[in-house]
């Protein structure tokens, strides 16, 4: 009985070993607000992970919300919000995508932004194609390096006048695992599909 139990066990996870290595990647949606603590302001950056409306709430520190508007870019966005005029300091930002419910709570009286805030995401399309989302708050240059598995840099480029982009790749050439490296100023981000 036991040998037939570890015997079902292990044809078990080799199928479900096997299983995961054919399962396609999804996007996940990514979500980040930073602060300015001297002039109360936010920025929200939301990349989707699909190509639904979005919908932005911001919650008070009750959770009553104060805020709300629909926005229609499915590529991601970077906003600007003044909350100088609202009383508190505590707020929830709230993005609903279809489905999916995303929070992020942020103080006003903790200083919570970084030196170079960029969000880049990657993700399989048809047709042998990847395609890649960058958003930043900011224009500045941005650097993609596509490699190989062995390490060998496919693809080159410097974005220079665009604070968010999106860009597709064609890797119906390339077998195996791809990186892509996304450098802005001395920040650097690895996406490996």
């Amino acid at each position: 009985m036991k040998k037939l139990l570890v015997s079902a066990l292990i044809v078990c996870s080799v199928f479900t070993a096997k299983a995961g290595e054919n399962e396609e990647k999804t996007a996940v949606a990514k979500i980040k607000v930073t602060t300015n603590v001297t002039d109360k302001k936010a920025h929200l950056t939301f990349i989707p992970s699909s190509e639904e409306k979005v919908i932005v709430k911001i919650l008070d520190e009750k959770g009553t919300p104060i805020f709300q508007e629909q926005i229609q870019q499915s590529e991601g966005f970077t906003r600007p919000y003044n909350l100088s005029k609202l009383n508190g300091t505590e707020f929830t930002f709230v993005v609903k995508e279809g489905k999916n419910t995303y929070e992020e709570k942020i103080s006003l009286s903790e200083i919570n932004s970084v030196e170079v805030n960029f969000y880049a995401t990657a993700r399989t399309l048809e047709n042998n194609k990847i395609e890649l989302k960058v958003l930043k708050n900011e224009v500045g240059p941005v650097t993609v390096i596509v490699k190989d598995q062995n390490g060998n840099a496919l693809y080159s480029n410097t974005v220079a006048d665009l604070v968010s982009f999106v860009q597709n790749y064609d890797v119906a050439q390339v077998n195996g695992e791809l990186t892509i490296e996304v450098i802005s100023g001395t920040a650097k981000k690895t996406i490996i599909l």
